[in-house]
């Protein structure tokens, strides 16, 4: 086990044994540890653990601001329009349309390469095989193609489209 399950293994089982004071106590002496931080969002109650980008509760930033777009260094207004616009069509009527779309470059074909997760508020949900099927989400895979020839991503690089209004 990493040391992030271990944490969340232990905070985990302390949480589940106690009442009410004693869960305020352990939030806070987690969150003073560094182990989880609070949402800042005065809505949400929600406290996530280190390695989370975005609030298991509602979805927001680490820093309490609803999400936007979060994009390369270097791109053009069309080309991140042209992959917004292909997001759109292809969740488009049939299909439950995600606050969010983020993608993290871990290695592969550029952008396509990229592991996929859509955002739902709190909730998440990994896309299997990311947009690499050329065939099955041609717009999609040329938007990401018409970045990656503009910018080569970095390994560890993290790109975000909102597509909630």
């Amino acid at each position: 086990m990493s040391e992030a399950e271990v944490v969340t293994s232990v905070i985990s089982r302390l949480l589940a044994h106690a009442d009410e004071p004693q869960t305020q106590l352990i939030h806070e002496l987690a969150r003073q540890a560094g182990y989880l931080w609070r949402c800042g969002n005065p809505a949400c109650p929600t406290y996530n653990y280190r390695g989370q980008r975005y609030c298991k509760g509602c979805g927001w930033g680490r820093k309490g601001k609803p999400v936007g777009d979060l994009h390369p260094c270097m791109h053009t207004e069309r080309r991140w329009a042209a992959l917004r616009r292909a997001l759109l069509q292809h969740y488009g009527p049939d299909a439950p349309m995600p606050d969010a779309v983020v993608f993290d470059y871990w290695g592969g074909p550029g952008w396509r390469g990229a592991e996929v997760t859509e955002m739902y508020g709190g909730r998440t949900e990994e896309v299997a095989g990311g947009f690499r099927d050329r065939d099955r989400f041609a717009d999609i895979t040329a938007a990401l193609d018409s970045l990656t020839r503009w910018s080569e991503p970095g390994h560890g690089e993290h790109i975000r489209v909102v597509l909630a209004s």
